[in-house]
C-alpha cells in the first residue's frame, strides 16, 4: 500500500505537490484549480493497493479540473484504462466528443491513450481502478465508444459491478495472494459487461456475473434482515431472477440462502443481547426479522450453545 497526503505539507505547497501525486499515482496529468478558488489550502489524499496487474486507488480531493491532453500523453504513453467509481461529489467527463456527468454510485471509464477532461464539480471521493488496456479493450463490443459513458447502480449490471468494485476496494489489503488474479479477472469482466461486451466475452464471463450477483444479493440481505418478509421469493423477485437460480448462486458456498439469512439474523441478535442487559429478548428477535419466538430460541441455542437469556447474562460485565 502507498499513501500520498497533501496535508503533511504547508498550505502554499499543497497543490503543487498534488500535481506530482497525480502523475506518480496514475499517469501524467495536468490538474487546474477552478477560478474563484482562493484558499491556498488543498487537502487531498490518495491510497493505492496493487491487485495482480490492476491498481486499486482511493482518491479524496477538492473540486478542480484534471486534464490529459496530447502533451501529457506524449510524456507518459501508458496504455491503460481507468475505471472511476464516484463515491461522493460529481464529475463532468469530456472525451472522444462525448460529455457526461457522473455522480455517486456511478462510474465511467477513460483511456490513457486518448485525451480527456475531468471537471470535478464538487469536493469528491473516487475509487479508481487502473486496468491494462490489453486486458479490457478486446472484451468491449465498441471500445472507441465505451469511454466517458456513465454506468449507474440503478441499472442491473451496473448495480452488480458497483457493489463488486466497492467490496473489492474495501477488502483489497486483506486478500490472500491466490485470490488476486481471479478477482482482477472478475473486475475486468464485469466492467466490460457493464459497458457492452463482445458476444464471445459475454459467453465466457458468466461466472463473473454469478459471483458479482451473489455479492449484491448478500448486500441486499444484510440491508433487509429486519424485514420478516425477507425470503428467497422476495429476493428473487427483487433481482428479476428465478428462485431456482437464486438457490444455484448459493450452491458454491457452504450455506444455503435460508441458512445465510438465519445466520446473519442470529449474529445481529447476539450483538444486541451482548450490548445491553435491558429490554425483552422477544423484542430483539422481532427487531431482526424473527416471527416465531420458539423457532428463534431453538435456533439461537443450536448456534451459540445456550439460551438467549443465558447468553446475554454471560456477555455482561460482572
Amino acid at each position: 500500500m502507498k499513501i500520498w497526503n497533501t496535508e503533511e505539507l504547508p498550505e502554499h505547497e499543497q497543490f503543487a505537490y498534488w500535481r506530482e501525486v497525480l502523475c506518480e499515482a496514475f499517469v501524467t496529468l495536468r490538474p487546474e484549480r477552478p477560478r474563484g478558488q482562493n484558499s491556498r489550502r488543498f487537502p487531498s489524499r490518495v491510497t493505492a493497493h496493487p491487485l495482480s496487474t490492476i491498481n486499486v486507488t482511493t482518491v479524496q480531493s477538492k473540486a478542480h479540473h484534471v486534464i490529459r491532453g496530447d502533451s501529457e500523453i506524449r510524456k507518459s504513453p501508458h496504455e491503460v484504462y481507468f475505471v472511476n467509481l464516484q463515491l461522493a461529489g460529481r464529475c463532468r467527463y469530456e472525451t472522444e466528443g462525448r460529455e457526461t456527468i457522473v455522480g455517486p454510485n456511478e462510474f465511467a471509464v477513460v483511456d490513457s491513450t486518448r485525451p480527456y477532461f475531468l471537471d470535478f464539480i464538487d469536493d469528491w471521493n473516487v475509487l479508481s481502478f487502473r486496468i491494462p488496456r490489453h486486458m479490457l479493450r478486446p472484451l468491449l463490443r465498441a471500445p472507441d465508444c465505451s469511454t466517458g459513458i456513465c454506468v449507474s447502480s440503478r441499472q442491473a449490471l451496473g448495480q452488480i459491478t458497483v457493489d463488486f468494485l466497492k467490496s473489492l476496494a474495501l477488502r483489497v489489503a486483506d486478500l490472500p495472494p491466490e485470490a488476486l488474479e481471479p478477482l482482477a479477472g472478475d473486475l475486468v469482466n464485469l466492467t466490460a459487461l457493464s459497458l457492452g461486451a463482445t458476444e464471445e466475452a459475454r459467453t465466457a464471463r458468466r461466472q463473473s456475473i454469478r459471483r458479482g450477483l451473489h455479492l449484491t444479493i448478500m448486500k441486499f440481505v444484510e440491508t433487509n434482515l429486519a424485514d420478516p418478509q425477507l425470503s428467497a421469493t422476495s429476493v428473487a423477485s427483487h433481482f428479476g431472477i428465478s428462485i431456482r437460480y437464486l438457490h444455484r448462486l448459493f450452491e458454491e458456498s457452504d450455506k444455503s440462502f435460508g441458512q445465510v439469512v438465519l445466520e446473519r439474523r442470529l449474529l445481529r441478535c447476539a450483538d444486541d443481547l451482548g450490548a445491553s442487559a435491558d429490554g425483552r429478548i422477544s423484542d430483539v428477535a422481532f427487531r431482526w426479522g424473527f416471527g416465531d419466538i420458539s423457532h428463534f430460541n431453538k435456533s439461537f441455542r443450536q448456534r451459540f450453545g445456550s439460551s438467549p437469556r443465558a447468553y446475554r447474562h454471560r456477555q455482561q460485565p460482572d
